[in-house]
C-alpha cells in the first residue's frame, strides 16, 4: 500500500520555532528583599569578577606603582650600577704595598741624560759646568717625583745630589716617591759622562717637610761606592729596593718600612 508523500517543513516566522517545540524557560528566582535601612548595593560593571578572599585588587583605572613602570625600573638599575661602581673599588682596591705616585709608564720611557739642544750654554753664552749639566739630566729623569735643589761634582771628588721629595696622598706613597727618586737619580748618574772615566762615590740627600716643621729637613741620606755606581741595577720598577742598594744609609723613621 502506497504511503502518502511527506510534506516538506513549512517555514516558520523570523526566529520562530515550530509549535510545541518552544524551550522551557526556568522560572526566575525571586529577588530577595533588601532589609529595611540597608544601603542599596551598587551595580557592578559588566564582566567584573570579585577578588578572591584575603587579597585586594587594584581599583580599575589606577596606574601601577612607579617602581613597576619601565622608567622607574631603569632608574633603579642605574642607581645600583652607580653604587657598585663606588663601593666595589673602595672595598677591593689597595694592597699591602702602596704604589708610587709616578711610574715609568706615566712619564714615558726614561729620558736621555744628554742635555737638550741649546741647553749646553748659559744665558750669557758660557758653557755649562759638568755639575749643571748633570743637574739638568737628573731633573729630566726625576720628573714630578721630586725637585733637584743642588748638585756638586768636583773633579775626582764625590758627587753629591740634594733633592726635595714630592709629597703624595699618603705617607706610604710619599715613602715610595723617595725610593723612586733614588733609582732615577742613580740611573742618570750611571749614564752620565762623569762615570765614563771611572765612577766616583755618590752621596744622595733627600729632604722633606715633616709635619710641624717650618722648612724641609733631611730624611734620606745614602752613600753609593764606586763599584755600586758602576755595577748597580737601578731599574725604577724595583724601586722598593732603592735603600737596600746603598752601601750606607741613614733613613728618618717616617721613611722606613
Amino acid at each position: 500500500m502506497d504511503q502518502p508523500p511527506q510534506q516538506p517543513p513549512q517555514p516558520q516566522p523570523w526566529g520562530g520555532q515550530p509549535w510545541g517545540r518552544q524551550p522551557q524557560t526556568p522560572p526566575a528566582e525571586p529577588v530577595p528583599e533588601r532589609p529595611w535601612g540597608e544601603a542599596a548595593r551598587p551595580r557592578e560593571p559588566w564582566g567584573y569578577r570579585p577578588p578572591p578572599s584575603g587579597k585586594g585588587s587594584r581599583p580599575p583605572g589606577r596606574p601601577p606603582p612607579w617602581y613597576r613602570h619601565p622608567v622607574g625600573m631603569l632608574l633603579i638599575g642605574a642607581a645600583v650600577v652607580i653604587v657598585l661602581a663606588v663601593i666595589v673599588p673602595a672595598v677591593t682596591g689597595g694592597g699591602s704595598e702602596p704604589a708610587p705616585t709616578v711610574t715609568t709608564g706615566a712619564f714615558g720611557s726614561p729620558g736621555t741624560t744628554a742635555p737638550p739642544a741649546g741647553g749646553t750654554t748659559t744665558s750669557a753664552g758660557q758653557p755649562l759646568s759638568a755639575a749643571e749639566q748633570l743637574r739638568q739630566a737628573i731633573q729630566d729623569e726625576l720628573g714630578q717625583a721630586g725637585e733637584v735643589t743642588s748638585v756638586t761634582a768636583p773633579t775626582g771628588g764625590p758627587i753629591t745630589v740634594t733633592w726635595e721629595i714630592q709629597r703624595a696622598g699618603s705617607s706610604g706613597l710619599t715613602r715610595n716617591n723617595a725610593r723612586f727618586g733614588v733609582m732615577r737619580i742613580m740611573r742618570a748618574i750611571q749614564e752620565s759622562q762623569l762615570v765614563a772615566g771611572g765612577a766616583p762615590t755618590v752621596r744622595l740627600v733627600g729632604r722633606y717637610q715633616l709635619g710641624g716643621s717650618a722648612d724641609p729637613v733631611t730624611v734620606v741620606r745614602l752613600r753609593f761606592d764606586p763599584s755600586t755606581v758602576e755595577q748597580g741595577n737601578f731599574d725604577d720598577r724595583d724601586y722598593l729596593k732603592a735603600f737596600d742598594l746603598a752601601d750606607a744609609a741613614v733613613i728618618h723613621p717616617p721613611f722606613r718600612g
